[in-house]
């Protein structure tokens, strides 16, 4: 799985430099058409290659860094046809207005497809091109700019709610305030309500677009696997019924190991279905095969599954982490409660020895996991003294 995560293929360069190529021969086109000096095209060209450039070096480093969002990195052609359509949209532009520009929506799609850093640079390098090859002045520029990365502040990681109705209107707010300042008060000596219309006309199709493009993003990404998530976390799941018939006591731990990994994911922040899917099936490795366990499970459940029944290689998830951790912790007193049925148990002494030994292991080094989410996690475990004494 590491040596993976390190390997650079001709499958992640070839979108790259065919784009690359798109975004040259598109700029030809607009040279001949424009009939402008070959110096200029020249100087140009430089440029947007230096962008791409760039792009591609932020999205290597992204996807050897894990910097991607959601499921990102295993999709990225998913993000290359985005930014096709949306370089086919940039070279349309040199023909329109510049106060009806939709790269608003077009810097949101790329991030969302990809990672903030990576959609705000793709963004960046699209919008250079009906700047060069436009009339638009610097401040057209800045403006579309500032609403691009404002909208992506907006709606980076959009939760498992996806309440998108606040970022939608203050990104369309920002960008009217923009159009405004930007291109109505700059190329008016005073305000006239004929200068609303495009800006206007921009801010109504820019919101047709955001909310189409969060639909596609919701459907495709955000809520792919809900269906799937809600047949696997039922504990009336085939397999959870069969571990519950073969040992009451593993199916408990399942259970019980569930209940913590979803605490623990809402407090931090952390994929709350996947783990939560991850601690009711992490005890029956053997009841499946590896392609089956591949082809019926999440690509995020699957891959703590997977880094939790290997973790003698390492453990890189924070996610894995907090299974490995709520794991040890529940079973530990299921144990005492065997052997001390009707004694009192020092619930926090037993917890504070498991993390203790973690920590001499460095068993998470390696892991993401912060220490402030370290520290909350053991917070979180010591406060549910009345809960383990219904571990049984």
């Amino acid at each position: 799985m590491e040596e993976n995560r390190h390997k650079l293929t001709w499958g992640n360069l070839l979108p790259e430099l065919f784009m690359l190529l798109v975004i040259e021969a598109g700029a030809y086109g607009v040279h001949w058409w424009q009939a402008s000096t070959f110096e200029s095209f020249l100087s140009k060209a430089v440029l947007l290659g230096m962008g791409m450039g760039i792009l591609g070096f932020q999205l290597r480093q992204s996807r050897l860094g894990d910097e991607f969002d959601f499921d990102n990195r295993e999709h990225c052609l998913r993000f290359w046809g985005c930014f096709f359509l949306a370089a086919c949209l940039a070279f349309l532009c040199i023909f329109l207005p510049v106060g009806g520009w939709p790269f608003l929506a077009i810097f949101v799609v790329l991030a969302l497809f990809s990672s903030m850093s990576s959609g705000i640079i793709a963004g960046t390098v699209l919008l250079l091109i009906p700047v060069l090859f436009s009339d638009a002045t610097v401040a057209v520029f800045v403006l579309y700019f500032i609403c691009g990365v404002f909208g992506v502040t907006l709606f980076h990681r959009l939760d498992d709610e996806f309440k998108i109705g606040i970022p939608l209107f203050l990104s369309l707010f920002c960008l009217l305030l923009c159009e405004i300042a930007g291109i109505i008060l700059l190329q008016n000596a005073r305000l006239k309500a004929e200068s609303f219309v495009i800006p206007v006309t921009n801010i109504i199709l820019s919101g047709v677009l955001l909310v189409g493009i969060l639909k596609l993003f919701s459907a495709s990404v955000v809520y792919k696997f809900r269906m799937k998530y809600l047949e696997l976390n039922d504990t009336e799941h085939p397999l959870l019924a069969q571990q519950r018939e073969a040992s009451r006591k593993e199916y408990l731990l399942a259970i019980h190991t569930s209940y913590f990994c979803e605490r623990i994911a809402n407090a931090l922040g952390m994929d709350k279905e996947a783990l939560k899917c991850a601690g009711y099936y992490h005890g029956m490795q053997e009841t499946l095969s590896e392609k089956e366990w591949a082809e019926s499970f999440p690509p995020a459940a699957y891959a703590i599954l997977q880094e939790y029944w290997h973790r003698d290689k390492g453990i890189y998830q924070k996610e894995t982490a907090v299974l490995v951790t709520a794991d040890t912790i529940v079973g530990t007193i299921i144990e005492e409660h065997t052997k001390n049925d009707d004694g009192v148990i020092n619930y926090a002494r037993v917890i504070e020895e498991i993390l203790a030994g973690f920590e001499r292991q460095k068993l998470f080094y390696n892991s993401n996991l912060t220490l402030h989410e370290w520290f909350m996690m053991q917070k979180i475990f010591k406060e549910e003294k009345l809960y383990y004494d219904f571990i049984r």
